[in-house]
């Protein structure tokens, strides 16, 4: 390895955040020039008529220096996620179900 590579890091993912949760909203806020709440909800419909429940279930804050590299890399692995669907939609002749 060279002075200039990165060095290697472990990820280790606890037991109890294995399985993860699922949010389908997203909430920005910045309490100082020096980080940045990212919340992530979970947005439940209710009985018609009445407010959905939102449920924020991870709160993570973030240094403003890393919101580029965040969106970067969002946006790459979006595009890879999109090029291979349309792959397998052009394989298949088709729209993917």
């Amino acid at each position: 390895m060279s002075p200039d590579d990165p060095p290697e890091i472990q990820v280790t993912v606890p037991p109890e955040l294995q399985v993860g949760v699922y949010a389908n909203l997203a909430a920005i806020s910045a309490q100082t020039p020096h980080d940045f709440n990212l919340d992530f909800i979970q947005l439940v419909p209710g009985v018609p008529g009445e407010p959905p429940d939102a449920v924020v279930v991870a709160r993570i804050k973030v240094a403003p220096s890393f919101l580029m590299p965040l969106m970067q890399a969002l946006a790459t692995h979006q595009t890879t996620i999109e090029n291979q669907l349309r792959a397998m939609r052009d394989q298949e002749g088709g729209e993917p179900q």
